[in-house]
């Protein structure tokens, strides 16, 4: 009824992938989105919660359990003499076949919606460690260009010291060198907690306990070696291609509809089972009645007199649920609808400006090789050169910034559209 978890044989390939993962092999797609299933608390909580409704519903569809009844007395035979009587009866509270049939399709209705969210939930899942994952490669691009950054800081630094004391820099220029760097030392540390954070819900996401702890003495050279490091193949950071049209007609088959439609038919189905449910505690029976001078065979029914009004608000409540339901389906519709052209348009402008800031990035490494040139035949000061170089690592950061706002979009159109886009499952 569910996607189960991986069977026998896939947990070996799945444990082996992860292994591999831990020796800075990369995994593959399937291995990754496998371990996301397999460690996702919401999935595995979600799978547990549709289970125990399922139950509870197939417990409400069974039969009452039969019990014993025994009476015992006094009666008079024909000679008006008093005897003792015993009437043992068993008893039955059967469910009437027009209510059964009711309960059943209300089942199998219940066991389609919940496979469907279920479905729906793990692609939610998916999604999202797809988001986190290119979002680690990201910040590992800016954590890389911060740690460039401060390395060329430190190295100037190193020659403003000398210079400092040669007497051939003033104590106000060796200071502005000395900020510049603090400012850049700064940025990395900011970027590399960023990278932490994300490194420890990939760890998680993935079930890798042991490759978590980092000696915090050697942050620098520990949190991107190949014990901590996590790199899936062919999942990169890719530009959406889809067409308008193509998004509807997803939307026509939408899973949050269809999972609203099936809620709508369950309460329709359950507004009929309480117009027809009116005898919900009939009782039948039979058994033998014994005395000391006769036996016989004797029945028993117990017939609710349907006479209140219960089983009328019952159906009334279902009907509007029913109605609720329904009018959910049109505005979530209509919701979805405008959130898909929202999406689409703000993908294709966060598109424009990546490639624009593509173009920026080599405008500024032109001026960044112009300017060592000129630097070198001192036609410019260091300050100035230092300058075109910040303004290039800037760019290339601000780039890696316009790519995670772009996955961030991404990611919510494909929330909305309730399947990842071009990572068929």
């Amino acid at each position: 009824m569910f996607a189960g978890g991986v069977n026998s044989i896939g947990r070996i390939a799945l444990s082996a992938a992860l292994c591999a993962l831990l020796h800075a092999q990369p995994i593959s797609k399937q291995a990754f989105f496998e371990a996301v299933e397999q460690n996702s608390i919401n999935l595995v909580q979600n799978k547990a919660q549709f289970q125990s409704l399922l139950e509870s519903q197939r417990a409400t569809n069974s039969w009452e359990s039969p019990y014993a009844e025994v009476d015992t007395g006094f009666v008079k035979n024909a000679l008006g003499k008093n005897e003792v009587s015993v009437t043992a009866l068993v008893m039955l509270r059967p469910k009437l076949p027009w209510v059964q049939t009711l309960l059943h399709k209300s089942l199998r209705i219940q066991i389609e919606q919940y496979d469907k969210a279920y479905k729906l939930y793990k692609e939610l899942a998916y999604i999202s460690a797809k988001r986190l994952y290119l979002s680690y490669t990201l910040t590992k691009e800016k954590y890389n260009v911060a740690m460039q950054r401060e390395s060329n800081f430190y190295h100037q630094l190193q020659i403003a010291k000398a210079k400092l004391d040669a007497g051939s820099m003033s104590k106000k220029d060796y200071i502005s060198f000395n900020n510049s760097y603090l400012d850049a030392k700064l940025l990395k540390m900011q970027t590399q907690t960023q990278l932490l954070e994300l490194q420890r819900v990939l760890h998680q996401l993935l079930g890798l306990v042991e490759a978590h702890t980092i000696n915090q003495d050697k942050v620098d050279d520990e949190i991107l070696d190949s014990l901590h490091d996590v790199v899936v193949d062919d999942l990169n950071f890719a530009y959406t291609h889809i067409e308008p049209e193509s998004a509807y007609k997803q939307l026509e088959i939408s899973p949050y509809l269809d999972i609203l439609a099936l809620q709508a038919r369950n309460y329709q189905t359950n507004a009929k089972l309480a117009n027809r449910d009116r005898f919900e505690a009939f009782e039948l029976g039979g058994g033998i009645a014994h005395s000391e001078s006769s036996d016989g065979a004797q029945l028993r029914f117990s017939i609710p007199l349907p006479v209140t009004p219960k089983n009328t608000h019952l159906k009334r409540k279902w009907l509007a649920l029913h109605s609720g339901s329904v009018r959910e389906g049109e505005i979530t519709k209509n919701n979805l609808l405008v959130s898909v052209d929202s999406y689409l348009d703000q993908l294709e402008s966060k598109k424009s400006f990546i490639e624009l800031q593509q173009e920026n990035i080599q405008n500024k490494k032109d001026l960044v090789e112009m300017g060592k040139i000129a630097y070198e035949s001192q036609k410019i000061s260091l300050f100035e050169y230092l300058a075109y170089q910040n303004s290039y690592m800037d760019s290339i950061i601000t780039l890696a910034d316009a790519k995670l706002e772009y996955i961030g979009i991404q990611s919510l159109l494909e929330e909305t559209l309730g399947k990842m886009i071009g990572e068929p499952q």
